[in-house]
């Protein structure tokens, strides 16, 4: 997609934002950035280069948490491919009114939608000559990103991909209107633990709760509000504002800037503190939930 800026009359390329596992270390991340700019002038936004190598879920999160943030149109450039060289298919989606170049292995799961249409990269017009079996991200995806990104429609690229591939969804259960049952996804690099319980929105002095992902259920938004988050061990963790609500040397949960509910502590880890891991279950309750079991 392409974009007609206000007051012009001509066509400006829509931005590339990359999202890899690659790190900043190697020169793989700078290597696409060439491939792209020899063949398209817009601009590059890295979104991440620090997913954990290999961990398609967190990218898929990352992807999911930072979509409302960009322009319509925007081209999203996501490797995270530890299947590169295998039979999993390298695509080109429309979802939610952004473009992915993405390999099909689950890591457009969460921007998903029943909507989504996929076609597969397979023209080699849109490759650059003989592709590695190793570096896919220069070879396929990041001239795919820059002809998307010049408003190649989706159907050049190759044939359409009937369905993409799926990881599993986070635990999220709502029991009755006040326990919403998840689980732990992962740290952010200062030790606060992300979690599934959310989304949560605002709407004037009250939450709300929308299911999410929300392109994956039809379910309608319900007034909840969180008051504590319950860990395995029994222990209850009292749901506050900010960071600077939590006492020194103790952990709380707050909802954090996706609308999800995070454990943490005031400058410490709180995934140290508590030990927590990826799959851990975690259970939400409201207000009313917390009066009952006083």
């Amino acid at each position: 997609m392409q974009r007609l800026l206000p007051g012009m009359d001509f066509i400006m390329p829509a931005p590339i934002v990359i999202l890899t596992d690659f790190g900043l270390q190697d020169p793989y991340v700078g290597i696409m950035k060439g491939v792209i700019l020899q063949r398209v002038q817009t601009t590059l936004v890295d979104l991440t280069h620090d997913i954990p190598p290999g961990d398609i879920r967190r990218a898929a999160f990352v992807l999911w948490q930072s979509l409302d943030h960009f322009p319509e149109g925007t081209v999203f450039l996501a490797v995270v491919d530890p299947g590169v060289g295998s039979h999993r298919l390298p695509v080109i989606a429309e979802s939610q009114g952004y473009r992915f170049i993405a390999p099909d292995n689950g890591l457009l799961t969460y921007v998903a939608t029943p909507k989504t249409r996929a076609w597969a990269l397979a023209n080699p017009a849109f490759h650059l000559p003989m592709p590695s079996a190793t570096f896919h991200g220069r070879d396929i995806f990041a001239p795919a990103a820059a002809y998307a990104a010049r408003g190649v429609p989706g159907r050049a690229f190759g044939p359409m991909v009937p369905s993409l591939r799926r990881i599993p969804l986070p635990a999220w259960h709502l029991e009755g209107q006040h326990m919403l049952y998840g689980e732990v996804l992962h740290a952010d690099r200062f030790g606060n633990v992300i979690t599934s319980l959310g989304a949560f929105r605002r709407s004037g002095s009250d939450w709300m709760l929308f299911p999410w992902p929300e392109a994956q259920t039809q379910q309608e938004p319900i007034y909840f509000t969180p008051a504590a988050v319950r860990l395995t061990d029994g222990r209850l963790l009292p749901v506050v504002r900010t960071f600077a609500d939590i006492p020194p040397d103790e952990t709380a949960a707050l909802i954090g800037s996706s609308g999800m509910i995070e454990i943490a502590a005031n400058r410490q880890s709180a995934a140290a503190m508590l030990g927590l891991k990826p799959g851990d279950p975690v259970v939400l309750l409201s207000a009313e939930a917390v009066n009952d079991t006083n």
